[in-house]
């Protein structure tokens, strides 16, 4: 199992990478957001890898106490996890203004990356 977080937690990555790197979704962040000067892209990459961990551990200790198992309960408890940062993110636009593209993106990111992580550790529980 923990082969299958270590594995989730750089497929999780690997999806952001390829996501925020694709031209449109880029140019559109770029001009949305607002980074903290001053945080490395070592640090922010570090952050990254480090909240798909712990994504990772929270979706195989369910998949544990619950005693699924299978790549279809774990796609199935990663996307009904992707809620939660689903309706953060709803609040950053009625509270905070974060723009709603802006918000679908990093939801999208979110929902994608916690099915994926739920699909590969449930391939190992």
């Amino acid at each position: 199992m923990a082969l299958a977080v270590v594995f989730a937690t750089v497929a999780s990555f690997a999806f952001s990478a390829v996501l925020y790197g694709a031209p449109p979704v880029a140019a559109y962040v770029g001009r949305h957001s607002h980074p903290r000067p001053g945080v490395p892209v070592a640090v922010q990459m570090g952050a990254v890898l480090a909240r798909s961990l712990v994504a990772a551990c929270l979706t195989a200790g369910l998949m544990q106490v619950a005693g699924w198992s299978g790549l279809g309960d774990g796609a199935l408890l990663g996307l009904a996890l992707g809620a939660l940062p689903a309706a953060i993110l709803t609040g950053a636009v009625v509270h905070e203004g974060v723009p709603v593209g802006l918000a679908a993106v990093h939801a999208l990111d979110w929902v994608v990356k916690l099915t994926l992580i739920g699909a590969i550790v449930g391939l190992a529980a």
